[in-house]
């Protein structure tokens, strides 16, 4: 047995535990039996194989064995602050985002965005991450940011940032990094209708430069997916 499974709380010792949705995937559809050996991963960069010590209905304790090496975070952090598309892209654009190693997706708050980024959205998009992890291997989880505006994220930026706007009419991105180095990424990915022309000013005033990530006007998903390849 290889599957992976995520931890929500740490291991105490040489056991963890494993609680809720991801005790009962492990026994009741893969119907794990004592001593079968899984992966488990805490989010924070941290993964074991472990054995099944005992199983019950909605939780199972493993005790820990062999820590496994890990894909350790890029050196350079991509945080991107998207305007949420409707639907199944959501789920679909956070897979991909994982996958590549986006540290941090922001919902973004714009003008003419489609999607409201409640609770039960932003609880949809971790579990989301969590799926993504335990596909890709990847051990430490993307963190989903609560939603901001555009100027709220620019003003909270570190220093050492270096502000990127999706625009198709902007320069290529290596053009503009290659001003010097930086010390995380911060790339805002406007909604279907695009950033009116006042949130554009706006983002230039802060600092922000405008790229393209594609020869065409891109779909939100598409966008923010293009960006985490070339950047992240």
């Amino acid at each position: 047995m290889s599957e992976r499974f995520f931890l929500t709380t740490p291991p105490q010792g040489t056991s963890a535990i494993l609680e809720g949705d991801e005790a009962r995937h492990l026994v009741r559809v893969l119907r794990a039996k004592v001593g079968d050996t899984v992966t488990l991963f805490d989010g924070r960069g941290q993964a074991w194989e472990a054995s099944v010590a005992n199983l019950g209905r909605d939780r199972v304790t493993l005790t820990l064995g062999t820590a496994l090496p890990t894909i350790h975070p890029p050196a350079v952090a991509v945080t991107l602050a998207v305007a949420l598309p409707k639907g199944d892209r959501q789920k679909w654009m956070v897979e991909k985002l994982t996958e590549l190693g986006v540290s941090r997706l922001v919902p973004l708050i714009t003008t003419r965005g489609v999607a409201e980024a409640t609770d039960s959205a932003r609880s949809r998009l971790e579990r989301g991450v969590i799926e993504a992890c335990k596909q890709c291997g990847r051990d430490t989880l993307m963190e989903i940011g609560a939603a901001a505006s555009i100027a709220d994220l620019l003003a909270a930026a570190p220093a050492g940032t270096r502000s990127l706007l999706a625009d198709p009419h902007g320069r290529p991105p290596e053009a503009v990094l290659a001003a010097g180095p930086t010390g995380a990424i911060l790339v805002l990915v406007g909604p279907e209708g695009g950033f009116t022309p006042e949130e554009v000013t706006a983002a230039e005033a802060a600092g922000c430069d405008r790229v393209a990530f594609g020869r065409h006007i891109l779909r939100i998903e598409t966008a923010a997916i293009a960006a985490a390849a070339r950047l992240a």
